[in-house]
């Protein structure tokens, strides 16, 4: 996508109050989505494999095709050497671009590797194994209703309406929380990238701000943020048990980026009421201080001969269920 280009058709973009906030909404992604599609260049994909190596290919199919297996045999391993050195030119090619334009080298490098398990087949319940699309859909959908449904019951709380009143949000909250969103990530249902609101112009960051603020105020919000596409990533152990697989919601990332500025204005209230202990889910705290602290108690337990004792807890789909 031309960024310069999309900028300039998205700042065209004028905005309007609508009282359906689905409608709304809609029609903002679409004028998004037109931008980003008027805004796609054209770009000749760079060729895996040299002329040079292509020519042997086609000769070894016309000696296929003729029965002449001698020389079938021999251009076969002509290509395998050929394909092998051009992949490894590509390889090479590829870090070189990421490294002079300052881009990850990681990302580079795996871009070349598959990462991907297709799913074949899965074990029902009752053990069997099924391949059948259906029913491997199905078993998935029963495994995770039954995992995500909660019954702990969470009482409502209904805010009056002179109680609170949120303050609007202003269009420097929106900018700050876009420049800290990650670039080349999944997108969700609606297909907007974080490079698409990494490049909006004003005036789409002000209709971002009414809208917040409308969502805030009305405590409602658009319905599709309520839709996420759900990813399913092998982790290990038995790839026929849908327990050895973790999944990944992609949700919208103007979702995301609403969350972001309520997450940017609460932060500071959430940590201050954390205990010291708490080392997990926090900024400026990681794993790394509660190993300092265990290899800490080891020492002194084993310098003055006292007893300790340490548990530790492994939850089965702790980030799923907790």
């Amino acid at each position: 996508v031309n960024w310069d280009h999309f900028a300039s058709l998205a700042s065209k973009w004028e905005d309007s109050v609508i009282d359906n906030i689905d409608e709304e909404y809609k029609r903002f992604v679409k004028h998004l989505h037109d931008s980003a599609a008027k805004a796609e260049s054209l770009q000749v994909a760079k060729r895996r494999l040299s002329s040079k190596t292509l020519e042997p290919i086609r000769q070894r199919g016309i000696a296929r095709a003729t029965g002449n297996y001698h020389q079938t045999s021999e251009l076969a391993k002509l290509c395998r050497e050929a394909i092998k050195e051009d992949l490894k030119e590509r390889r090479a090619a590829v870090m070189d671009e990421a490294a002079e334009a300052g881009k990850s080298i990681r990302k580079a490098r795996r871009s070349f590797a598959n990462y991907k398990t297709k799913m074949t087949s899965l074990r029902r319940p009752d053990g069997t194994v099924t391949a059948s699309r259906r029913a491997m859909e199905k078993n998935i959908y029963d495994f995770y209703s039954d995992l995500f449904d909660s019954h702990v019951y969470l009482p409502t709380h209904q805010l009056r309406q002179d109680e609170y009143i949120a303050p609007s949000v202003l269009p420097s909250e929106i900018r700050h929380a876009i420049t800290s969103m990650k670039n080349c990530t999944a997108n969700g249902p609606d297909r907007i990238k974080p490079e698409h609101l990494k490049s909006i112009p004003p005036v789409i960051i002000k209709t971002l701000a009414r809208l917040f603020t409308r969502y805030l105020s009305e405590c409602k919000a658009p319905t599709s943020w309520k839709t996420s596409k759900t990813v399913l990533l092998y982790k290990k152990g038995d790839p026929d048990d849908i327990g050895n697989y973790r999944p990944i919601c992609l949700l919208s990332v103007i979702y995301k980026l609403f969350t972001r500025v309520i997450l940017n204005r609460i932060g500071r209230i959430l940590d201050e009421g954390q205990p010291c202990e708490q080392a997990g889910f926090r900024r400026g705290f990681s794993t790394i201080d509660h190993i300092h602290t265990l290899t800490r108690l080891v020492e002194v337990s084993r310098e003055y001969k006292m007893p300790l004792c340490l548990t530790f807890i492994d939850l089965k789909k702790a980030f799923d269920t907790v």
